[in-house]
């Protein structure tokens, strides 16, 4: 292929080239301050997530607590219906057996 003189590109030497390439200091100085911002910005946002993990873990406790005392909760009240049964059960018992010693006594009255 021949070089076309007209064209720039291939008369420069390399060294012109590669300054031609170089980012402006001004593009550099705006560059390196956008990745110190974005930096910053990942930075926040892990510290963002890091907390949010903080608080699902706190809440996920407290669920797991919350969980075991109602089941607790559950088992008491399971008891006390327990325990209502059988007091009904004996208060039924009890006024049979009044109705028998009434009916018996009065049994004994009638001539």
């Amino acid at each position: 292929m021949a070089k076309n003189p007209g064209d720039r590109r291939e008369t420069q030497s390399p060294a012109e080239a590669a300054a031609e390439t170089e980012e402006p200091e001004e593009a550099t100085r705006v560059r390196a301050e956008d990745d110190a911002q974005t930096r910053e910005r990942q930075r926040a946002a892990e510290e963002g997530l890091c907390e949010a993990d903080r608080a699902l873990e706190d809440g996920g406790e407290r669920l797991r607590a919350t969980r075991a005392a109602l089941g607790e909760r559950e088992r008491e009240l399971e008891r006390t219906s327990d325990l209502t049964r059988e007091v009904a059960q004996s208060a039924a018992e009890l006024r049979a057996k009044t109705a028998q010693i009434a009916e018996a006594a009065r049994r004994k009255k009638e001539p």
